[in-house]
């Protein structure tokens, strides 16, 4: 592959999952945190991303130094969906409490 083919191939999905996921660990207010999940969450429904991609996207965003202060009732409930598709493709998951909380029970 040459290096022109190399970077256009980097280049086309600069937004998420499994193409630019780097971008995650760039994330530093409510509203990239929003834009990202919400491009995964709708990537992994319309099927157009692999879940594993989606669920590296999850742990990147879970990961993030200040991930508690980022996150909002919308936010997490965008994340829920994520991890409910997740699980019906077959991932074996345990609710995180960061999402789900320590007693929440989500049906899916």
């Amino acid at each position: 592959m040459t290096k022109k083919k190399k970077d256009a191939k980097g280049d086309e999905g600069s937004g998420v999952v499994g193409m630019g996921t780097a971008a995650a660990h760039q994330i530093s207010t409510k509203e990239e945190l929003r834009s990202f999940v919400t491009d995964v969450r709708d990537r992994l429904l319309k099927e157009e991303a692999a879940p594993i991609f989606a669920m590296s996207a999850m742990q990147q965003v879970m990961s993030l130094d200040s991930i508690y202060d980022l996150l909002d009732k919308e936010i997490k409930e965008m994340l829920q969906e994520v991890w409910v598709k997740l699980s019906q493709s077959g991932f074996h998951l345990r609710k995180p409490p960061l999402v789900f909380g320590d007693g929440e029970v989500v049906v899916g």
